[in-house]
Order: C-alpha cells, then sequence, then structure tokens
C-alpha cells in the first residue's frame, strides 16, 4: 500500500468512524466527543500531509501546514485522554482549577470539540483562498555564518536580559531572543550546509541546543520542550527515513520515561499555585526525584500515572467545555475580553506603570478560585475559539478566525519577503511557527497582538542593526 492510499484510507475510516459515533451517541456520550475528534484528525491530517509532501524541500513548513499537524496531534492525545479518563475516574490532579474543569459535563466538552472543528476548518479555508496555487513554506535559507552569528547575539542577549532587572520590562523581547536562538538552529538543522541534520557537522548545532533544552526543562513546561525540539522535528518530519522514524520513536520513549514525569514532579515541588509562591529546585535536583519515583513505584506505573494526568490537564475539549458552560449559564458577553487590547502594543519599559491585562487571571477570579484579578496566582485558559464564542457566538467563531487567517497570512508573507534578505526576518517566520503550536490555547487578545508586534520588533531589530552597520562603515579609516 503506498502512502497516499494509507493517508486517504486512514482519513476515510475516521471520517465515517466520527460520523457513526456522533449519530449513534448522545452528546452527554464521550463516544460522541471522540467522534468529533476523530473528524478534526481526518481533516487536519490529510491537509497536513498533502502540504508536506509539496514541501519536503523546504527550509520551514509553512504555517498552516505546521498548525495543521499539531492540532492533529493534540487532538489524537486529547482523545486519548477522553477515553482513559472516561475508564479511570481516579486520575488525579495537582490544582483545584483542574478539579473544576474535570467535572465539565459530557455535552458541553462535546459542544467545544465542534467550535474547535468548526474554528480550524474557516481558518484553513480563508488562509487557501489567500494562498492560491503555491504554499508559502519557507525556501530561502540563511547562510551558515549568518545563522550561527544569530545563535550567538540572541543567546547572549537572552540569557543578559535574564539575569538584569532590566528583563521584567522587556519580558517580549527577552522571550522573543530565546526563540530566535532556537529558530537559528532549526535553520541550520534545516538547511543544507554541512551543519544540516545527517550532515558531517549535524551534531554541533545539537550541542548548541543544549543549554536551550535546559531553560525549557527549567521552564517545567512541556510546550517549551517542544518548541525546543522543534528544529530536531522540523527536518526530520520533511524528509522521513527508517532512521530517523527510530529516532523519533526514542524520543517519545524519553518524552514518557522521563518528560511527563519531569513535569509533573516540578510543578509539584515548584509551583505552589494556591499560595502563590515559588520554591525553586533545581534540574538535577527534580530529576533525582524521578529516579526516586522510578524506584518507589516502578517505572510502568510511574509512566502511566505521570502520562494520565498530563492527557486529562491538556484535555481542549475539558477546558472548551467549561467555557461553553458559562456562554449556556451566564449568555454572551461581548468584547470584554479584547477590551485592552490597545495596551498590548505599548512596552512595558516605556510604560513602567501600564496596566496588566491577563484574561487568564480574570478568568480564574470569574470562576471564583480568587478574590480579584489581580490577586489570582494562576491563569485559567478559555481556548481561542470557545473565547471567541463565548463573547460574539456562532458568528465570532466564524468571522474572528477568518479574520486571524488574514492576520497570521499577512504577517506570513510581510516576513516571507524580508527573509531573502534579512537574517531575522527568517527566525521570526521560525518564532511563528513555534507560537502556531499554541495558537488554540492562546486568548483573543494575544493571538491578535502576537503577529503584529513580532512584525513590529523585527522592523526595529533591522533598523538597530542598519544604523550599527552603517556606524561601523563611518569609522572605518578610509583608503
Amino acid at each position: 500500500m503506498t502512502a497516499k492510499l494509507f493517508i486517504n484510507v486512514t482519513s476515510l475510516f475516521l471520517t465515517l468512524v466520527g460520523l457513526f459515533l456522533m449519530i449513534i451517541y448522545s452528546p452527554s456520550d464521550w463516544q460522541a466527543t471522540v467522534g468529533v475528534m476523530m473528524l478534526t484528525q481526518s481533516f487536519t491530517g490529510w491537509m497536513a500531509w498533502t502540504r508536506f509532501k509539496l514541501i519536503k524541500l523546504a527550509i520551514f513548513p509553512d504555517f498552516l501546514s505546521f498548525i495543521l499537524l499539531y492540532q492533529f496531534g493534540t487532538k489524537l492525545l486529547a482523545m486519548v485522554g477522553l477515553i482513559l479518563k472516561s475508564l479511570d475516574d481516579n486520575l488525579g490532579t495537582i490544582s483545584e482549577n483542574l478539579k473544576l474543569i474535570e467535572s465539565v459535563p459530557l455535552k458541553y466538552q462535546f459542544q467545544a470539540e465542534v467550535v474547535f472543528l468548526l474554528s480550524i476548518i474557516v481558518f484553513s479555508a480563508v488562509w487557501r483562498l489567500q494562498e492560491r496555487k503555491r504554499i508559502a513554506a519557507v525556501w530561502h535559507e540563511p547562510t551558515a555564518k549568518a545563522a550561527w552569528l544569530a545563535y550567538a547575539v540572541s543567546l547572549i542577549g537572552y540569557l543578559s536580559l535574564a539575569a538584569n532587572d532590566a528583563g521584567v520590562s522587556l519580558g517580549a523581547v527577552q522571550d522573543l531572543l530565546r526563540i530566535f536562538s532556537i529558530g537559528a538552529i532549526a535553520a541550520l538543522l534545516a538547511g543544507s550546509s554541512a551543519y544540516a541534520l545527517g550532515k558531517p557537522r549535524g551534531w554541533l548545532p545539537i550541542v548548541a541546543l543544549a543549554p536551550l533544552l535546559l531553560l525549557a526543562l527549567r521552564s517545567g513546561m512541556k510546550s517549551e520542550v517542544a518548541v525546543a525540539f522543534f528544529p530536531l522535528f522540523i527536518p526530520i518530519i520533511r524528509r522521513m527515513t527508517a532512521r530517523r522514524f527510530g529516532f523519533i520513536s526514542v524520543f517519545l520513549l524519553f518524552t514518557l520515561l522521563f518528560i511527563f514525569p519531569f513535569s509533573e514532579a516540578w510543578r509539584t515541588q515548584n509551583w505552589q499555585v494556591n499560595g502563590g509562591t515559588k520554591q525553586q529546585e533545581s534540574v538535577l535536583e527534580v530529576a533525582g526525584k524521578v529516579t526516586d519515583l522510578w524506584d518507589q513505584n516502578g517505572i510502568v506505573e510511574t509512566v502511566y500515572s505521570s502520562t494520565a494526568k498530563w492527557l486529562a490537564r491538556g484535555s481542549t475539549s475539558q477546558m472548551g467545555g467549561l467555557v461553553m458552560s458559562l456562554a449556556e449559564r451566564d449568555g454572551f458577553i461581548g468584547p470584554i475580553l479584547i477590551e485592552g487590547l490597545a495596551t498590548i502594543f505599548v512596552p512595558r519599559f516605556f510604560w513602567p506603570n501600564k496596566p496588566t491585562y491577563a484574561p487568564g487571571a480574570w478568568f480564574t477570579w470569574y470562576l471564583g478560585m480568587a478574590y480579584s484579578p489581580e490577586t489570582a496566582t494562576s491563569a485559567t485558559a478559555m481556548m481561542l475559539p470557545t473565547e471567541l464564542y463565548w463573547m460574539f457566538g456562532v458568528a465570532g467563531v466564524l468571522i474572528g478566525m477568518s479574520l486571524l487567517a488574514v492576520l497570521y497570512f499577512n504577517a506570513w508573507i510581510f516576513l516571507l519577503k524580508k527573509s531573502t534578505n534579512n537574517v531575522i526576518a527568517s527566525l521570526a517566520l521560525f518564532a511563528l511557527l513555534a507560537r502556531s503550536s499554541g495558537l488554540e490555547e492562546v486568548h483573543t487578545i494575544y493571538a491578535i497582538s502576537s503577529p503584529i508586534i513580532l512584525v513590529g520588533y523585527v522592523l526595529i531589530f533591522t533598523m538597530i542593526i542598519r544604523f550599527l552597520t552603517l556606524w561601523h562603515r563611518r569609522r572605518l579609516p578610509l583608503k
């Protein structure tokens, strides 16, 4: 069976089984929600595979292809989590907020998944209308020298801000520099130079990736660990071989054995959510606790427990379902969640007393888990599509996702054109790809502002580099 036939048959199978489950089961049954997830996997999986086949020689995939692939993976994991949760009600969590989320009736989880499916279809359709015939992948490769220089400057800049009080007021710049350093490694591994994955010097970028992976582990967030591994995943997925498939298998095993237990141990040790304090332990100390868990509970039990907790906590249907239940109970709330949009574009460096706008903290307060948004010590996700629904109903999902597709497509094309002679724009394209993985979970206000702010920073950084270049040339003695 050819790969194309296998994908088509699998997609058809998921579609038919998904529709069957939605028809014979009530929305109050977990099987109906699984059916919607199967439809989402069928749509995103088939489109992602079709597009990746056409851009296998590109340096980076385009934004839509990457988000489709990520959606396929997240829905697969969410489906597994829902099935495990339905079969084992004893899966615990470490947060009162999560206990509330886990109590969401299944009918609202079903509604949320329908909204998610509608949103990705609308986003993809509007993107395709703008894209027309040629997929807007990243074909231009920055030189190895430029990539290494960008890596060094970005990493040094990030570490300098992280060690300085100025990093607090320049948080967006600090995080962007970290993503840029990862993007520089991604460009090296995905390119055609001697530093590409599988080439003689391909091990050097992997070594350079090590400190960034350590920083990701220290964050305790699996999404940050995933971003740190993107430089390896992109060339592997683009040109899959038996050897590279073996690497993916080993990485998945490493994730189950270590990453998931490490993340849970880190949360337990360093995130006292209810108290609002942090008692930091080092990466090595938390890693030692993982090995202790292996000894105490056994490797299999540790893997099952940590994986099940992550799947339950990362359930898109539960988080979105909570919002759908509130929309039914309280009605549509209007544009309250995007009222602070204008303040987002003013850097705190220029406005130290800028009001803090945190929709996640507001939602924690709304759920009764904090006395006020300002005193909330945790942020609760609302999921972008269901947040749009809560504000404006189905029309909000249709119009909102359409406008976001227009915004992201134009930001992508702008950076793509700049990247032919601007390494900063190339790194910004990777940053946009990296953040696409969380687009479904991000709040509306940040979904709107992120690409605009990214383009703005690219223009500012480019102007600074041009100024420094001209200044340096003027200081050179005339011959």
